[in-house]
């Protein structure tokens, strides 16, 4: 028998567990599903939501960055890529840190919109630290301010070894730059790293490869030591 509609709910409680002990396991299984299916489905979600936040911030959290480049030019492979990257990470990531180096390709960046709409996003929240370009390239980014004037991470990699700091500086490429003021002068704003030990080590051959610094740049200390990673043993 049904209960009217303003039966209190201890009373429908008890005539629900009453009709299930009277089905077979199958009944009660179809009966569940059709008038709790959607609850059912709302914890589950749920339940799973609530694991995969758990997981990823206490468990198994993703690795921070390190140092974050946005490679832009040049003629690279996947392997290259991999192994520069395995270098950066021995040579700039404290063992024990959950953190690792990230290379991203934005390749044909000024004709392809997504990548523009991608440099951009990453460069308003401050992700991107370093950036390989052409020449060309690095002008344009000085233009658009993607870019800053190469004095801090300079002085840092003159503090940390001078030889190399020498070798740097003779590599030093210069751009017009706008200042905070609005005035344009011409500024540090690229290294070419064409001649790396390493990169020639790992095969980037006779290319046109300039490291600029990101406006946003959030690891200074560690783009120091990349540039220092990339002149050694040179």
């Amino acid at each position: 028998m049904e209960l009217p509609a303003g039966a209190p709910l201890k009373e429908k409680f008890r005539a629900e567990i009453k009709k299930l002990r009277e089905m077979t396991f199958k009944k009660k299984m179809e009966y569940i599903w059709d008038y709790y299916k959607f609850p059912i489905i709302g914890i589950c979600a749920g339940l799973i939501l609530v694991g995969s936040f758990i997981n990823t911030r206490f468990i198994n959290p993703p690795p921070e960055s390190a140092l974050f480049i946005a490679w832009s030019t040049g003629f690279t492979t996947d392997e290259q890529i991999d192994s520069l990257k395995a270098v950066l990470d021995e040579q700039i990531v404290v063992k024990g840190e959950n953190k690792e180096v990230f290379i991203s390709m934005f390749f044909d960046t000024e004709f392809n919109p997504f990548n523009i709409q991608r440099l951009m996003a990453m460069l308003a929240v401050g992700e991107i630290d370093l950036f390989v370009v052409n020449l060309p390239l690095m002008e344009e980014y000085a233009a658009q301010e993607f870019i800053q004037p190469l004095d801090n991470i300079l002085a840092e990699i003159k503090k940390r070894d001078p030889m190399i700091y020498a070798h740097i500086e003779e590599n030093i490429l210069y751009a017009l730059f706008k200042s905070a003021d609005g005035s344009i002068t011409e500024r540090a704003m690229g290294i070419n790293v064409g001649d790396s030990p390493l990169l020639a080590k790992l095969g980037f051959y006779e290319q046109e490869l300039i490291i600029s610094i990101s406006i946003t740049i959030g690891n200074p200390e560690n783009s120091a030591l990349c540039l220092i990673t990339l002149f050694e043993n040179g």
